[in-house]
Formats: C-alpha cells, sequence, structure tokens
C-alpha cells in the first residue's frame, strides 16, 4: 500500500500537468457519479430484497447521505487547488463509511476512493488514505453490521486482500507516474534540442549571409581596382604629359611635329585646366583607392582585433601622414562583435582623413564582462551633429553597430575633433590591463 512520494509529488513539478489532465478526463468526472448511482439503486434493491437486514427506515438517510456525498465529490472538483481537492477527499470518505453501515451497496462507490487517493494524496497521507479505503471496502464486502460474516476474523480477511489491492494499485501507478515523468523530460529535452537547433541554424544562415556580404565586397574592390583604379592611372599619365609639354613652351611660342608643321599655342588657360583635370583625377584615384580598402578590410580570420585594428592603423598612418595609436584594456578574446567593431573602426578612420583632416588618432578597445567598448577620437575639424543627417557614413555605421545589439554614441565640436563610441555585447570575459599599441608617421 505504498504509496508515490518524493521529487515527483503530485502537488508539484512536472507531475502536475499530467495529474491536471486527467483530473479533467470526462471518464473520471463523470465514473464516481455513475457509481454512486448505481450503488444507491442496489442498496434500494437489498432494502426491497432483505428488509430484515437492511430496515425501511435506512432509506432516507442513505438517500440524504447520497446527496451530501455528490456534493462534497463536486465542491472537490471545483478549480480551487490540490488543498481543496485532499479535504474533499477525506470528506467523502468519511460520508461513504456512513453509507456502508447503513447499506454495504455502496461499497462499489467506496471502490473508486482507491484512484482519487492515488491520484490527490502523497506521502504518508497516501498511505493513510489508501489504508482507509481499505477499511472502508472491507465492511462492505463482509456484509455491514447485520451481516452474519460482519466478524474480526472475516473482517481481518477482506481487509487484508483490500490491502493487497491498494498496495498493487499504489505500485501501479507509481510506475505509471514514472513513466509519465520520463516521457516530460524526454519531451522538454527534445524541445530544449529543438530550441538549439534552431539558434544553430540561425547562427548557419547569419554566417552564410556575412560570407556572401564578404565575398561580394571583396567582388567589389576588385572590380574598382581592375577598371575604374587603372582607368584613372591611365587619365592622369596622359594629362601629366599633357601639362608637362605645356608648361615647357613659352607662351604663345609653337611646336614642332615630326612633320615640321606648327601648332596651335598651348596658353596659360590650356595649362591651368589640364593641372586641374590632373588634380581632379588624382582624387578620384585616391578615392577609389579609399573605396578598395573599405570593402576588403583586414581580416579576422587569423588575427585577433587588436592585431588587426594595429595593421588598420599602420596603414592609415602611412597614407595620411598622422599618428594613430592604439590601447587594449583586457585580455583580447576573438567574439562575434569583433568584425563589427573593426567596420566602425574603419568608418571612423575614413572620416577623419577624408573631411576632418585630423593629424593624430587615438582608438582604444576595452574588453569589459559583457561588453567590447570601442573609442575612436581624433584632432580633426569637427562637425556639427545637428547640421550633418546623412554625411559621414554615421548612419550605416550606427546600423551596423545596433544590428549587433549595441549602442553608438558620437560627440564632435567643431574645431575641437570627434569622439567615437561604441558598446557592443559580447560574452563574459574578465578584465585585464592595459596594452599600448602605437603608429607615427
Amino acid at each position: 500500500m505504498a504509496a508515490r512520494s518524493g521529487a515527483t509529488g503530485r502537488t508539484g513539478g512536472h507531475a502536475g500537468a499530467p495529474e491536471a489532465g486527467r483530473a479533467r478526463d470526462p471518464h473520471v468526472q463523470v465514473a464516481p457519479y455513475a457509481l454512486l448511482a448505481v450503488a444507491l439503486a442496489a442498496a434500494f434493491g437489498l432494502v426491497n430484497a432483505l428488509p430484515a437486514m437492511f430496515p425501511a427506515w435506512t432509506m432516507p438517510w442513505f438517500v440524504a447521505l447520497a446527496v451530501l456525498a455528490a456534493a462534497v465529490r463536486a465542491w472537490g472538483a471545483a478549480p480551487a487547488g490540490p488543498a481543496r481537492a485532499r479535504l474533499a477527499f477525506w470528506l467523502g470518505l468519511g460520508v461513504t463509511l456512513a453509507l456502508v453501515l447503513l447499506n454495504p451497496a455502496f461499497g462499489l462507490y467506496a471502490f473508486i476512493f482507491y484512484p482519487d487517493g492515488t491520484r490527490l494524496l502523497h506521502g504518508v497521507q497516501a498511505r493513510l488514505g489508501l489504508g482507509a479505503v481499505a477499511v472502508v471496502c472491507s465492511l462492505a464486502q463482509t456484509g455491514g453490521p447485520n451481516s452474519p460474516i460482519f466478524t474480526p476474523l472475516f473482517v481481518g480477511l477482506f481487509l487484508l486482500v483490500n490491502l493487497v489491492v491498494a498496495g498493487s494499485m499504489a505500485l501501479f501507478d507509481r510506475q505509471r507516474q514514472r513513466v509519465s515523468d520520463e516521457l516530460t523530460q524526454a519531451n522538454a529535452r527534445l524541445r530544449a534540442e529543438q530550441s538549439r537547433n534552431e539558434a544553430l541554424q540561425e547562427q548557419l544562415l547569419e554566417q552564410a549571409r556575412d560570407a556572401g556580404v564578404t565575398q561580394e565586397r571583396a567582388r567589389l574592390a576588385r572590380e574598382i581596382h581592375d577598371t575604374i583604379a587603372q582607368d584613372l592611372v591611365a587619365i592622369i599619365a596622359q594629362l601629366s604629359a599633357a601639362s608637362q609639354a605645356a608648361h615647357a613652351r613659352p607662351n604663345g611660342q609653337p611646336a614642332a611635329e615630326s612633320s615640321g608643321q606648327p601648332l596651335a599655342g598651348i596658353d596659360d588657360e590650356l595649362a591651368r585646366r589640364l593641372d586641374l583635370a590632373e588634380r581632379t583625377a588624382r582624387e578620384a584615384l585616391a578615392e577609389a583607392r579609399r573605396s578598395v580598402r573599405a570593402l576588403s578590410s583586414p581580416r579576422l580570420d587569423s588575427d585577433d582585433l587588436p592585431a588587426a585594428v594595429q595593421r588598420l592603423l599602420d596603414a592609415w598612418a602611412q597614407t595620411t601622414g598622422a599618428t594613430a595609436r592604439l590601447a587594449v584594456r583586457g585580455p583580447a578574446v576573438p567574439v562575434e562583435p569583433d568584425g563589427v567593431a573593426l567596420r566602425v573602426i574603419q568608418e571612423a578612420l575614413a572620416n577623419a582623413a577624408r573631411h576632418a583632416g585630423a593629424r593624430a588618432v587615438d582608438v582604444i578597445l576595452t574588453y569589459e564582462t559583457d561588453a567590447l567598448e570601442v573609442e575612436i577620437a581624433d584632432t580633426g575639424a569637427g562637425f556639427d551633429l545637428a547640421a550633418t543627417a546623412t554625411g559621414h557614413g554615421l548612419p550605416g555605421m550606427r546600423q551596423r553597430v545596433e544590428q549587433a545589439g549595441g549602442a553608438l554614441r558620437l560627440v564632435s565640436i567643431p574645431g575641437q575633433g570627434t569622439h567615437v563610441s561604441a558598446r557592443l555585447p559580447r560574452p563574459e570575459c574578465p578584465t585585464g590591463t592595459t596594452r599600448q599599441h602605437g603608429s607615427r608617421r
């Protein structure tokens, strides 16, 4: 008659859902009332068949008690929590004991308390409850106080049989609950695995998108280098040669061709326009080369972020002749936001050279426990934030940071430089010391 207890008790844990579902089963709700009705009909039959053992005066009493038993069961079945259901079990069992003592036919209804006990009770209370149900059933099976076999011997024998039945039902219910718990845990593991698979699929899709973007950027960089840049180089060579020829001739003096025929004079206006065209072509070439560098930024495959940033600063300092310094605070553990951080630094450096005319730039990488902080400060011309809508590549920089779950902060004062700060979330990483890197020209 041992009952289920412990970690999978009926009042908590993952066992609660199957128990609640079984309690709401229509068969579970209707069966007790059907058995009570059958027992009531059988009780009337016994009174009519054996009036000497079961006198007619008991009928009003067991009818009233049957109505009370149905009311107690309905009260306990209301959605008010397990405490009321357990109290209704004990009250209903007490009313059933009174019914059995009046007429043993109500032993049919008493049997329903076996599954009720395994469903509602646990631990010591379950053992006591199932033992009490066995006592009530054994009293009914011996025929009640007016039966000739209502003796201690027969009551004991029937009680022993009912205790075996109670123990068997408790053991069966425990096994059923264990299987139910295992199924619940297996379903939970499957759901967790499904969530991990979905997260992995999202990660793979994101990596595929990033790889596609990287490949397209590399293709565009090659196209610009192989077409526009090469054409500009050829144009600059031709303009340079023409400009040198114009400056080599005195004003208004003709030059002789190989045929000896005079050429039209090349005046100062033409020389000036050739110089302007050459400068414009050189600026276009420089812009094309900057675009190539922006499209094919330093890779992070074999380097950590500080190494990639240092190489970027070295190239920037060599190109601009300015000073670039890098400081790293904390251990540089490679994480997913590194690519975003590199792009932010790259865009900030491009703006500092192209628009601000900065002569010095400081970059600080701070590795915190929950975030990577990137700071870029230059000594350039600065600009008015309120007057800048789409210039300087700022919307793209902000969008890139926000897509990574971070935040971008920009401070710029005309004549005093610009400070860009990006905070990007990252896995936990211990803070450390500060390392200094520098690039000077």
